[in-house]
């Protein structure tokens, strides 16, 4: 695919400029646009015919409702931002749908679920590896009963995440 110069994307940032986009809204419209002007440059038009296509339909109507609603839908009110958490802050003026809010919001649960995964598997393999070295294996020895702690933390972990991932299809109908 072929990539937008930086006076394309000057000339597109004018554009947006020139129909009252605010500072918010400029780097995200932005974005938008150079992607359809890039898509259009791979289709074969020339660059000027590319902007010509985009500013008719990114046209001061067009700017004026996205700045609108994105306004209402994205930012937070003072009340809000008061009550507002780091990742709230930092993706105020960021559209949440794109997933990297969710990600951002369940990084402590992954984090503590691969901690106890990776636990649980070395505990499993130190008592795999002492049962085989002691040659015979007693659940209610120390190697059997890491080897039980180890079972429960991998399957816990793993509990967590199937039943977070896919609370959805494994729901019982009401």
């Amino acid at each position: 695919m072929k990539k937008l110069t930086s006076e394309q994307l000057n000339r597109l940032h004018d554009h947006l400029l020139s129909n009252s986009t605010n500072d918010a809204l400029v780097t995200e419209l932005l974005d938008h646009l150079a992607c359809e002007a890039e898509e259009y440059l791979w289709k074969g038009y020339n660059f000027d015919l590319a902007l010509a296509k985009i500013t008719q339909e990114a046209n001061k109507m067009a700017v004026k409702y996205l700045r609108d609603t994105y306004q209402h839908e994205v930012a937070m009110t003072d009340e809000q931002l008061e009550n507002a958490s780091l990742d709230d802050i930092i993706f105020e003026f960021r559209n949440k749908a794109y997933g990297a809010y969710d990600l951002r919001q369940s990084y402590p649960l992954a984090l503590r679920n691969a901690l106890i995964l990776g636990v649980g598997l070395f505990m499993m393999l130190m008592a795999f590896l002492s049962g085989m070295a002691q040659g015979s294996w007693n659940f209610l020895s120390t190697p059997g009963l890491m080897w039980m702690a180890g079972v429960s933390g991998v399957a816990y972990s793993l509990g967590t995440w199937f039943f977070r991932k896919a609370p959805h299809r494994y729901a019982v109908p009401a």
